[in-house]
This record gives C-alpha cells, sequence and structure tokens, in this order.
C-alpha cells in the first residue's frame, strides 16, 4: 500500500483513529478505528476496542473488536480474530483462527423469500 498512514511497530495508539485510508497497523490501536478506504492490520498489528470499520480489511495479526467491512474482508495464515464480523465477501485462510459470530447479508432477488422452517419440517427438532 504505497501512501498508508501507518501505526508503526512499537507504537500504541489510545483513542479513536479516523480518516481516509489506506491505513497499515503494525502497531497496537485501542479505540474505534473508523476508516473509509483499506485497512491492513500486519501481521505484529493488534486492534482491540469497540469498533473496526473500513471498506475493505485485511487482517494478517490480532483484531478483537466488532469488525464492519463494507466491502470484504480478508483473514490471511496467522490472523487472530475474536468478536463479531459483519461483511459481505469474507476470505479465510486455513491457518487463520477465528472465534467470532458472522453476520453476512442476504440478498435475494426482488420477491424472493427465504423459506420458514416449520417445527414439523425443521430436522433439528425430530
Amino acid at each position: 500500500m504505497d501512501n498508508a498512514t501507518l501505526v508503526s511497530p512499537g507504537t500504541t495508539v489510545s483513542g479513536n483513529v479516523r480518516g481516509k485510508g489506506p491505513l497499515t497497523i503494525a502497531g497496537r490501536v485501542d479505540g474505534r478505528v473508523a476508516i473509509e478506504g483499506e485497512v491492513d492490520v500486519l501481521a505484529k498489528g493488534i486492534v482491540v476496542g469497540a469498533e473496526l470499520e473500513a471498506d475493505l480489511v485485511r487482517v494478517r495479526g490480532s483484531v478483537k473488536t466488532v469488525l464492519k467491512a463494507r466491502a470484504a474482508a480478508a483473514f490471511d495464515a496467522g490472523a487472530q480474530v475474536e468478536g463479531e464480523v459483519h461483511a459481505p465477501r469474507l476470505e479465510i485462510d486455513p491457518n487463520a483462527r477465528v472465534r467470532a459470530r458472522l453476520v453476512m447479508p442476504l440478498a435475494l432477488p426482488r420477491g424472493v423469500r427465504v423459506p420458514q422452517a416449520t417445527r414439523r419440517d425443521d430436522p433439528w427438532n425430530g
């Protein structure tokens, strides 16, 4: 990422980070992150806080928060994600560790509804 704002290794930011990306986190951010654009959490990067929100989020480090990716999120090998993940598209490397509630929008064609299971045809209720 050229011309990215960088939270350097060994640096801790306590508080909210807002602005236009790209933002690269190689240090630690304790607080809310709200970026228009891309956020890249590098292998030694850590984000702990109320929320991490951006258009695109790539995690190679550690994230413990509510993560909201407006377009997509990717968890690469070595990523450790804990909390809640909201994303319309998500890629998870098999060597990433994820312990999170996943929320993905369900976009159906106009007029199509999701069928609701009744007790009788729900296979989990016998």
